[in-house]
């Protein structure tokens, strides 16, 4: 049985009163203390950031892009390069260096040097970026092989601005051939207890930027990298795919090319008596593309071929699971999923002691759907 309260009598007026007195507050706190608000006019947007390391001072190079009126002009790329001894002092120096208000929040590509990245880290950087309330949702970060300098100044065989064709090369290999890496993932391994981050490699080439590879961090310092095809392999292991291409030699003179290839992987974590048990099951399927060597397509060739690449995806993925495990770093995130399905676990020691040595096994389950335009 619930009780029922009799509601209080208020008076009208009283509250009509209140309610004036807090509407005319309210206007007051927000009219005194709203930041100063800036035409769009009157804004640099920064639009893509590298950070560079030179002679032990931070550099930052922020690339904005001035559209013009005219038709037959294309828009022009405008740097602004500052340097200081902290991050702090950089931002600032950055705002120094315009004549209108810079806004960083919008800026849709943050790339880093690989020394930098290597000898300095990237958590305070990519700390200070997250913090923005206006930050680019779809923002994508790399590493270079070159300053990011060079790499924002350089002058490429495409029409578009450089910061909207380096992201478009990110998300365009994002859909081909490599892992998601938004600044949202790599933050998320950063902070997960037994998990790794990385980002992607770009290179620059004449007249354009290529990915190379996949940058490989232990805490926030690159430690290593993988090129692009065991990056496949590592995508193949860590997330469901649609898109994909691999190449496998079969030997000296056969070879074949697989292409859109589906992918999806599941782990099974077993703690047993005589220690940790990890599985991954993985399974691909797609056409052949293009092949060498091979005469005819029929069942009994596609059946061999099935199983002739099965081996060769457990080879690949088993080799790039013990490297990691040799170089004790853990992007796949095994670690993670150990803690998720083991009760007490104490994640240091275990990747101390049983994560460089533990067994996983990679089971493969391949499958030609289609031998396309080939057969």
């Amino acid at each position: 049985m619930f009780k029922r309260f009799k509601k209080e009598k208020i008076n009208h007026h009283k509250v009509i009163k209140q309610l004036y007195i807090l509407s005319f507050m309210a206007m007051f706190l927000v009219g005194g203390c709203s930041p100063t608000s800036h035409h769009v006019e009157e804004i640099l947007y920064i639009q893509a950031m590298g950070h560079d390391m030179e002679n032990g001072e931070y550099r930052i190079t922020g690339l904005s892009t001035i559209f013009t009126s005219a038709e037959d002009m294309l828009p022009e790329n405008k740097p602004i390069n500052v340097s200081g001894e902290s991050l702090e002092t950089v931002y600032d120096s950055l705002q120094a260096e315009s004549p209108r208000y810079i806004d960083t929040g919008r800026a849709r590509v943050h790339l880093f040097h690989e020394d930098f990245a290597s000898q300095e880290g990237v958590f305070q950087a990519l700390d200070t970026v997250q913090r923005n309330p206006m930050i680019n949702q779809d923002m994508e970060v790399a590493i270079t092989r070159e300053p990011a300098r060079d790499m924002l100044e350089g002058d490429y065989d495409f029409p578009e601005p450089i910061f909207r064709y380096l992201h478009d090369v990110i998300e365009q290999n994002q859909e081909e051939q490599m892992p998601q890496t938004s600044l949202h993932d790599f933050m998320y391994n950063y902070y997960a207890e037994g998990a790794d981050p990385y980002l992607p490699l770009l290179e620059q080439k004449e007249g354009h930027v290529g990915v190379t590879g996949l940058a490989l961090f232990q805490d926030d310092m690159l430690v290593d990298e993988i090129n692009t095809d065991n990056a496949q392999m590592f995508r193949a292991l860590i997330e469901s795919t649609e898109e994909g291409t691999v190449h496998m030699k079969l030997n000296d003179d056969k070879g074949v090319t697989f292409h859109r290839l589906s992918s999806s992987s599941t782990w099974t974590i077993n703690q047993e008596s005589d220690g940790t048990h990890v599985q991954v099951d993985v399974e691909i399927e797609g056409p052949i593309r293009q092949s060498y060597g091979i005469d005819g397509y029929g069942q009994v060739n596609i059946k061999q071929l099935e199983q002739v690449a099965t081996e060769e995806f457990e080879r690949r993925m088993s080799e790039l699971i013990q490297y990691f495990q040799d170089r004790n770093i853990d992007p796949i995130g095994i670690g993670e999923r150990v803690g998720q399905n083991v009760r007490g676990l104490d994640i240091q020691q275990w990747e101390e002691e049983v994560y460089p040595d533990v067994d996983v096994n990679v089971n493969v389950d391949f499958t030609i759907d289609d031998t396309g335009a080939v057969e």
